[in-house]
């Protein structure tokens, strides 16, 4: 099928590739593991711009330099970090022998939350000339009113709905209404966050964006990161809100002893004084799950006992957040 994609790929990089295995094919990568003489690879299309792509490879480089674990590219021949066939961009890199480090203890999370902390610490003073020129949280607000206003229109869609599930929802969602109303005012007369969104770049932190079970791999005694396709200028609240998501999916509900774990070890690597932790704490208490909860259908394909056990768990934790902003 990749007939001459490999063939591309063995004259690009002087290696004999005979044999390849899809991994991931998505609208937006294309991941192929190629056998070779030499060895193993992973032959990698992000369906994205080049000057995009450019930032992704600069991002990991930077990180990888200061002792994040990633996997390393090789360049090609000419000595580029990738090359371009039939109109998309392919980056060879190694293939880790390694496996997915589901957060199933406290010893998981606290070594995975510890590894998080460490990329973000080490993201500090990246710069790249090809953008993004500004920060992922100069739309906060935006996308905050743009949330609301969904779970709004979705209220007045379903409001006499018969149906159990949503019946069940619209019984919850003045709560998480409300609660991101009043984050949306209180964040517009944030004083931290208003001078945060206008620091220099380079003083902002690296979020990776997806950062789950599947893309933290064990590798001997070592964690590898992968996936740095989501890579942006962001708050760590991100990267620490999709950690919580999948610890919060395996233990079935909220657990404040777990996050505290999480963010102890967190903050060992990556200190963050009290107001960057009272702006983490405001974007974590927001809504944001709920919404793609809803406006993503999750609870089509949820039994009416695990919608019930997901409003309990997002509820606990919104009210854990917001007590932690108002301390």
């Amino acid at each position: 099928m990749f007939h001459q994609l490999l063939q591309a790929a063995s004259e690009q990089y002087g290696i004999v590739f005979y044999e390849s295995e899809i991994l991931h094919k998505t609208g937006r990568t294309l991941v192929l593991a190629l056998k070779s003489p030499q060895g193993d690879y992973i032959l990698k299309s992000i369906f994205t711009s080049e000057t995009r792509l450019q930032f992704i490879l600069e991002a990991e480089y930077f990180l990888r330099l200061r002792g994040i674990h990633i996997p390393e590219i090789f360049p090609t021949l000419t000595g580029t970090r990738y090359f371009l066939w039939e109109g998309d961009r392919y980056v060879l890199q190694e293939k880790l022998r390694g496996t997915p480090f589901p957060p199933t203890t406290i010893e998981a999370v606290t070594r995975r939350a510890a590894l998080l902390g460490r990329m973000h610490s080490s993201s500090l003073g990246f710069l790249s000339n090809h953008g993004p020129y500004g920060p992922e949280e100069r739309l906060w607000l935006s996308t905050y009113l743009r949330e609301l206003s969904s779970l709004k229109h979705w209220v007045h869609w379903y409001q006499n709905s018969r149906a159990s599930k949503k019946k069940m929802i619209l019984s919850h969602i003045d709560f998480f209404q409300q609660t991101g109303r009043e984050l949306v005012e209180r964040l517009e007369r944030h004083a931290f966050f208003k001078s945060w969104i206008d620091a220099p770049l380079q003083k902002h932190f690296l979020c990776h964006g997806d950062f789950h079970s599947e893309n933290v791999l064990t590798v001997g005694s070592s964690l590898y990161i992968i996936d740095f396709e989501f890579i942006r200028y962001d708050y760590p609240s991100k990267d620490i809100a999709r950690f919580l998501q999948g610890i919060m999916n395996r233990r079935k509900g909220w657990d404040p002893v777990w996050f505290d774990h999480l963010l102890n070890a967190y903050l060992r690597e990556n200190p963050l004084n009290d107001d960057q932790l009272d702006l983490m704490y405001f974007d974590l208490a927001f809504p944001h799950s709920f919404y793609r909860f809803v406006d993503k259908g999750g609870y089509r394909n949820m039994s009416l006992d695990d919608v019930a056990a997901y409003l309990q768990r997002e509820y606990d934790k919104t009210v854990y957040f917001l007590q932690q902003t108002k301390r």
